[in-house]
């Protein structure tokens, strides 16, 4: 799976992702990032070993991140050249990128 989430007991809820995140896999871990994250008071997108985005993941960020209050989505672990994407999209900032 290219995707697991885990909801710790203070409300946040932290989903790892494994691999390329190319439109196939964006599909499937839309349905398990969304059904997982239902009333997380803080969501965390771990990118550890991800290379590899594609548009498709820029909108599940999106999407996920309005679940929440602002400042409360981030993603983490992110590699230079996966930066290097949001950056460009514009939303490096805004969705919190450490």
């Amino acid at each position: 799976m290219s995707v697991e989430c885990s909801r710790l007991n203070n409300g946040k809820i932290v989903c790892k992702f494994l691999g390329r995140m190319d439109t196939t896999r964006c599909v499937e871990a839309e349905k398990i990032v969304m059904d997982s994250i239902d009333a997380a008071e803080v969501i965390v997108f771990d990118l550890d070993g991800v290379e590899y985005i594609a548009s498709s993941f820029l909108r599940l960020c999106g999407k996920a991140s309005h679940k929440v209050v602002d400042g409360n989505f981030s993603i983490v672990n992110v590699t230079p050249s996966v930066k290097k994407v949001f950056k460009i999209a514009g939303l490096a900032e805004r969705l919190n990128l450490r």
